[in-house]
């Protein structure tokens, strides 16, 4: 065996590495190769698929929750919907699409031709269509495509469409949603964070042109839907306002118009309306004052008479006077100026209680300077009008008076009677709703519950908030209240009286103030009618104002514009409540003391009858028996009388409807005919015979959900459809103003 030496080692072991170097190199320059060879063949079919195919994500807007009333119907919700894309690029025949396309699209074919022609690829019609839209729409695609593939012509994306079923019922409190899903104005702008919930994301592969790969749809995040929102709000409530707000327009035409109807006791909105409004369904033909302006809640503006309410509790709270005291009438003068009595001669020596039933401007003047700016202030804080009422609705306004270095005796003189401050309605409400329920300073409130729209279950809820627990003692409310009573009763504000129900109320009729001068305005009037009911316990406050109404200037009062609309109100809510009246020996008042021309004679002063009581007999006797009297009868049931509304021993005009329940056997309610019948009237029927009503729309019954005649389970729901125009329809039963610099004489 032959040995190898040392020095020849080294040699062989670097032809091994020189034969492995080579044979790496070797195998670099294949892989070059191959790398040339790939990217000349394949390179470009792969950038022309990477052009032609693309992922793009899509944003998948979630269902917002519904608004909904104090027993759970819907006022606004969301229904599925869809964004619609066009491939018009793929039709030569661009006027035969938009043939194919206009009734779909619910339109003319004009219309879907100018949008057709804004785009040579893919076209978005700009409004979403339903389900029952897209069904016709690809059907229609379908007839014209010119592939097998509708999806190549047309697409449909998710989205959510915002629905208010009662149109302006309403509109200016619960707002709208834009195009976007963001709430805008009103309860939809207030709770946005709860209702909108939280958009989910959806992916798809697309062409180079925008067209989408067939079944590339995959969700990435699913939708989470927004929580209900449950209000305050009674529709039937809010009906009787929208009804009468409908009416004080068309007979009156004021630039602004607000009513607020409010539960005193605890602060909740039961119903409110303000003019001008709109109708979120279409808030993009509105203007932009409708859409911006709650007059109810976003204005301040000189409140007249109805300040007296407060300014007298806070002259028996301090002891600064008496009822009893007397002043002299007619006329004051305070540094230089004269303040007069609206009709211009007062009632001569007359007591501080007769102060507030005539609403004597001198008697509130005199008031007002015995009190003091500091405790006028003083109780204006205390009664909430110095702060905003903290109402969950956005854009409050706050109240405005004079600046310290303008307090002087007249600017107190002035505000004793409600000129020369501005105050909003809200803080109005709040102030006499502590004299009706006892002395407590309540927050208004419109939401009740945040409910989870799976369960409906509550995730959160709210009740009163007592913001002061005592205005003033406990004896000072009485002596107030009971002086609203005979205001109404027995004083100038007769034709809020309902008999029975000792009503407490104030009117206020102030002069307007011209913004550009600071002038009072001398044929421009803010009227207001606010009070409350039934005396003994108020169950229902109403707040009615007008600013402008379009009448003689010699009627442009409180008492004769604005309070028949609340005492109509008021009496359809206690109807409503079925709070029934109690006996009373009292007859309407006839005319106003002095005879001031504020007050006409009351329509209801017509004769009064006690109503029988007529349960245990038939039909036919209790209707003879009612009819004898002058009273109509609408009748529910074929047996003998178990129940009757209004009650035995009440006093009600002649003419009026007395409600009567006469089960059949099995003791379940016959539905009856609502055609024609009033939102009132269609209330009490159906709560008489132990069922409720759902209603949409105000005025009178043109449809109703169950037809007459059939039997249904008592506590069944009812809906009715009620419109102003019942032209033909058989009757069922019964037939940002500020604080003015000038002086101005308010009016009662």
């Amino acid at each position: 065996m032959k040995r190898i030496s040392p020095k020849q080692r080294p040699s062989r072991h670097r032809r091994r590495l020189l034969v492995l170097q080579a044979a790496l190199w070797v195998g670099l320059g294949a892989v070059a190769v191959r790398l040339q060879f790939v990217q000349a063949v394949f390179g470009p079919r792969l950038v022309s698929a990477a052009d032609k195919t693309q992922v793009r994500t899509i944003t998948v807007q979630a269902p917002r929750g519904s608004l909904l009333d104090a027993h759970g119907n819907p006022l606004a919700y969301d229904v599925q919907a869809y964004w619609v894309d066009i491939h018009v690029g793929r039709f030569a025949d661009k006027q035969a699409l938009a043939a194919a396309l206009a009734g779909p699209l619910g339109t003319v074919q004009d219309t879907v031709a100018k949008t057709l022609a804004a785009g040579s690829t893919w076209v978005r019609w700009p409004h979403p269509v339903m389900e029952t839209q897209r069904t016709q729409i690809t059907q229609a695609i379908q007839k014209l495509a010119p592939t097998d593939d509708v999806g190549q012509d047309v697409t449909f994306t998710p989205t959510q469409e915002r629905i208010y079923p009662n149109g302006d019922f309403a509109s200016n409190t619960l707002g709208y949603v834009d195009a976007t899903g963001r709430g805008q104005a009103g309860l939809e702008l207030e709770y946005d964070n709860v209702l909108r919930g939280k958009d989910g994301k959806l992916q798809e592969e697309v062409e180079a042109d925008g067209t989408p790969v067939v079944n590339s749809e995959q969700v990435i995040e699913t939708p989470k839907p927004g929580d209900d929102v449950q209000l305050t709000l009674d529709s039937t409530i809010q009906g009787f306002v929208e009804h009468e707000m409908d009416n004080l327009v068309n007979q009156y035409h004021p630039d602004h118009a607000a009513i607020i109807v409010m539960n005193p006791k605890t602060g909740a909105i039961l119903g409110i309306a303000s003019r001008p409004s709109f109708d979120p369904n279409h808030y993009a033909q509105a203007s932009p004052e409708a859409l911006s302006t709650n007059w109810a809640v976003n204005t301040a503006f000189e409140p007249g008479s109805t300040f007296k309410v407060m300014v007298l509790a806070a002259a028996l709270a301090t002891g600064t006077i008496t009822l009893n005291d007397t002043f002299t009438s007619g006329h004051l003068t305070v540094a230089g100026h004269q303040i007069s009595d609206w009709n211009g001669r007062g009632w001569g020596v007359i007591n501080f209680r007769q102060a507030l039933e005539y609403s004597s401007n001198v008697g509130f003047a005199t008031i007002a300077l015995k009190l003091g700016w500091d405790k006028l202030l003083h109780y204006m804080q205390v009664f909430g009008y110095l702060n905003k009422t903290g109402v969950d609705l956005p854009a409050e306004a706050s109240s405005i008076i004079f600046p310290p270095s303008e307090r002087g005796p007249l600017q107190l003189a002035t505000s004793g009677f409600g000129q020369g401050i501005a105050v909003t309605p809200l803080q109005q409400m709040a102030a006499i709703a502590a004299i009706a329920n006892g002395g407590k300073l309540m927050r208004p409130y419109l939401a009740q519950a945040i409910l989870d729209p799976t369960t409906g279950k509550p995730v959160r809820t709210f009740g009163p908030t007592v913001v002061n627990p005592q205005v003033v003692p406990p004896d000072v409310v009485k002596q107030v209240n009971d002086t609203l009573i005979l205001d109404v009763s027995k004083g100038i504000d007769g034709q809020g009286y309902i008999p029975g129900y000792d009503v407490a109320g104030k009117t206020g009729t102030a002069q307007a103030v011209d913004p550009t001068t600071g002038r009072y305005y001398s044929n421009r009037f803010i009227v207001s009618f606010i009070g409350y009911a039934p005396g003994w316990d108020p169950q229902v406050e109403v707040y009615v104002t007008l600013y402008w109404p379009k009448t003689a200037a010699s009627n442009q009062w409180g008492s004769t514009v604005a309070t028949p609309a609340a005492r109509d109100i008021l009496k359809e809510c206690l109807e409503y409540y079925h709070i029934s009246p109690r006996p009373t020996n009292e007859t309407p008042p006839k005319t106003a003391p002095q005879d001031p021309p504020a007050v006409t004679v009351q329509p209801g002063s017509a004769a009064y009858v006690e109503t029988p009581n007529v349960k245990g007999m038939s039909l036919a006797q209790a209707k003879a028996s009612l009819e004898k009297l002058g009273l109509r009868v609408s009748v529910s049931g074929s047996s003998t009388v178990q129940t009757q509304w209004p009650v035995a021993g009440v006093q009600v005009p002649k003419g009026s409807t007395v409600y009567l329940y006469a089960p059949i056997g099995h003791g379940h309610p016959i539905m009856p005919d609502l055609t024609g019948a009033s939102m009132r009237d269609a209330t009490n029927l159906l709560a008489a015979i132990g069922l409720s009503l759902e209603a949409v729309g105000d005025g009178y019954a043109v449809s109703q959900s169950i037809p007459p005649g059939t039997v249904v389970a008592p506590g069944t729901r009812v809906r009715v459809q009620f419109s102003p125009d019942v032209a033909g329809a058989s009757s069922a039963g019964s037939g940002s103003g500020s604080a003015g610099s000038g002086v101005g004489n308010g009016t009662g």
